[in-house]
């Protein structure tokens, strides 16, 4: 499962904590489509989707008057929580991160 928070969200903007886009990075040879999420389907509402890596944030741009973004929100997360695709990609990157030794 792919984990969010909302961390902030005015009429408009709302900025997601994602840390399975933080994961992400260490990923190599990263299909390309998984990369841009061509796969998801945008409605028109939506104007514009920014991911920051570093962070792992990914902050939305809408019109409010068009779409419902909390449900845009929610039926996304579903849907890449239940593609194959990326769930191999999560188990994976779970794994790695389990065997990471911690430094303090």
């Amino acid at each position: 499962m792919i984990t969010y928070n909302i961390v902030h969200h005015i009429d408009g903007r709302i900025r997601l904590k994602v840390p399975f886009i933080k994961k992400l990075m260490g990923v190599r040879n990263l299909p390309e489509h998984i990369k841009n999420l061509s796969f998801i389907s945008i409605p028109s509402g939506i104007k514009d989707i920014r991911a920051n890596p570093f962070a792992g944030s990914l902050v939305i741009i809408y019109e409010p008057k068009e779409v419902d973004v909390i449900e845009f929100i929610k039926t996304t997360f579903d849907s890449l929580s239940s593609n194959d695709e990326i769930q191999k990609i999560v188990r994976e990157l779970n794994q790695n991160y389990s065997r990471m030794p911690y430094f303090f």
